[in-house]
């Protein structure tokens, strides 16, 4: 242990014998810091994140040196995905102790893998874009999300509670349990998640008791409907409690205002005020932390980008050198040049939309056996693979909707391409060719949806489609 006011290694002694500063509240300080620690590892191990996260927070709150306790925190975080909390504590702790520190480790792993990285902070984005739904009461809409979220990011405590949830208000019990089951997997003790699993298997039990006003009682429990309220008709009369105190008249009554009002002026400038500059303050730096964190990335993913970009720029200006005017193949080969050149432009600048657009115009047919443009073609899908499969679903949803089928079908074909296991885009394009009369087809796309995918909300439609069309 090394002295807070001049860094010598501290004795047995409860004064510094370097600086001869008290250093016996600072000691016990840090012991209690090192025990939550050790808590917290415990905790950690036996897979009680929730619980792990809270003590290494008292931990660090202690003692914000405490460089095991911070990088334990952030893998709790990253375990749990909550990716930009655990960044952030990683970033203050190199920051903190910036030579030989696990955390770098941590960091560069992280950033060596940057589409795993983008991937996680879409989903996060996604949750909250899902959470919105919620609260507007948007719920189909905020499943969907949230299965996408759990999809790409199986470990994100929060999104399965907030699915079991919706499944909850919808009724749909056993979809729920099975969402907050695998959230129990990540961190086995969290106070909301076997909260909600409690009021799950009570409610089950009731209903295998067949006891109905039981079961209505918890359903409105759980919408948040109060069933103890008596309701009246339009006849029914409210009538005044007779304990009813006249207010104060007068002078008395004005000075009680004012005392009032003096009183809630004091707990305003006292209490409310520096909570709120605290929390702004909290506010920045997070987003400080992050900032720095997407600069880096981008940084590092420009420079490579910007390399290659010039080797493409001298392999096109060679070939337009000694081609001029060339045939059909060779002019397909150059247009693929221009949108490739195109894409990596709008890609740096921060526009992946248009990126997306100038790859999809990309012939794939000719031009791909040169290793530089397949090199960089190839890095450049799988960084937008997502984006490219998004539009494509949603110009061919868009399409459908205007009941321009074969349009519908082509887009949905492309999505597929990207993502395979997108039951959304399966379900129309099903919808598109029983539409279009081509039962086969129709067929083929509604028993894929059953057979490949029988947890996915179409199913039950797809199933019933398919036995249909036989």
């Amino acid at each position: 242990m090394i002295c807070y006011n001049c860094g010598s290694v501290l004795t047995n002694s409860d004064y510094c014998s370097h600086c001869g500063m008290n250093v016996s509240v600072y000691k016990r300080i840090v012991k209690l810091s090192n025990t939550y620690y050790n808590a917290g590892l415990t905790k950690a191990r036996n897979r009680d994140l929730s619980g792990a996260a809270d003590t290494l927070r008292r931990s660090v709150k202690l003692n914000k040196r405490n460089i095991d306790a911070r990088n334990l925190l952030g893998l709790v975080y990253f375990e749990m995905g909550e990716t930009v909390q655990a960044f952030s504590e990683w970033v203050m702790s190199t920051n903190i102790q910036p030579d030989n520190n696990p955390a770098d480790r941590y960091l560069t792993a992280i950033q060596q893998e940057k589409s795993k990285v983008d991937e996680l902070n879409r989903t996060i984005k996604k949750f909250n874009v899902a959470l919105n739904y919620a609260k507007h009461d948007t719920d189909d809409m905020a499943i969907i999300q949230l299965k996408k979220v759990l999809n790409q990011n199986p470990k994100l405590v929060k999104a399965s509670q907030l699915l079991c949830l919706l499944y909850m208000k919808q009724g749909q019990y056993e979809r729920a349990k099975r969402t907050i089951k695998k959230s129990l997997k990540v961190d086995k003790c969290n106070p909301l998640s076997i909260r909600y699993l409690r009021e799950i298997n009570e409610y089950v039990e009731n209903e295998r008791k067949n006891d109905p006003e039981t079961g209505i009682e918890r359903r409105r429990n759980l919408r948040g409907v109060l069933v103890d309220r008596e309701y009246l008709s339009g006849n029914d009369v409210i009538t005044p409690n007779n304990n009813f105190k006249e207010a104060v008249a007068g002078a008395q009554g004005i000075l009680h205002v004012i005392i009032g009002l003096l009183i809630g002026a004091a707990l305003v400038y006292f209490i409310v005020m520096p909570a709120r500059t605290s929390k702004v303050t909290e506010e920045k730096n997070e987003q400080a932390v992050e900032y720095k964190r997407e600069i880096a990335i981008k940084d590092s993913t420009y420079d490579s980008l910007e390399s290659e970009y010039n080797a493409l720029k001298t392999d096109y200006d060679k070939l337009t050198d000694e081609k001029g005017d060339a045939d059909q193949h060779e002019k397909t080969v150059s247009d693929n040049y221009k949108y490739l050149l195109s894409a990596i432009q709008y890609y740096l600048n921060g526009n992946d939309d248009k990126s997306a657009e100038q790859l999809e115009k990309i012939n794939t047919s000719d031009g791909m056996d040169m290793d530089n443009f397949k090199a960089v073609y190839d890095k450049l899908t799988n960084e937008l693979s997502s984006k490219m499969s998004q539009n494509a679903y949603d110009a061919g949803f868009e399409a459908y909707g205007d009941k321009d089928y074969e349009t519908a079908i082509r887009q949905f074909k492309k999505c597929l391409e990207i993502d395979k296991d997108n039951d959304d885009a399966i379900y129309y394009m099903a919808w598109a060719y029983k539409n279009m009369d081509d039962s086969k087809n129709a067929k083929k796309y509604f028993k894929k949806i059953a057979d490949d995918f029988p947890d996915s909300e179409h199913a039950d439609v797809a199933r019933t489609q398919a036995n249909d069309e036989e």
